[in-house]
């Protein structure tokens, strides 16, 4: 789906420090701007805002996750669950290999910046 492939399948992107979350995402932008002249979506703020994409994100907190299963802790099914996956897709924080989605290091520093925060919202 993405046409910039980051390399993380050699590791778990949540056993990354924050360091290195953040230099994968630096190095993801760099990637899009020389290749698209921009970094165009790549690890949008606008991409979380929704509270459904938001509860995608923190399903895969603790491992990958098949779709089905994403879509019956966040209870939304068919062309609806497909539109936020794509777009997560889109702004690099999520990758779906087959059925099987998972974080990327961007989907993993979001994750970790919400926790430190206290919302009520949340």
């Amino acid at each position: 789906m993405n046409e910039i492939q980051m390399d993380t399948a050699q590791r778990d992107p949540r056993e990354m420090s924050d360091e290195e979350t953040t230099m994968w995402m630096q190095e993801l932008v760099d990637k899009l701007t020389e290749i698209k002249g921009s970094s165009s979506n790549a690890c949008s703020l606008e991409a979380i805002k929704n509270p459904v994409r938001r509860s995608i994100l923190r399903s895969l907190g603790q491992r990958a996750l098949e779709i089905s299963e994403i879509s019956e802790i966040v209870g939304v099914r068919g062309m609806s669950l497909r539109y936020h996956l794509n777009l997560l897709v889109t702004s690099y924080f999520i990758r779906i290999e087959g059925n099987r989605v998972d974080l990327t290091p961007g989907g993993v520093a979001i994750i970790r910046s919400h926790g430190r925060r206290v919302s009520p919202k949340e």
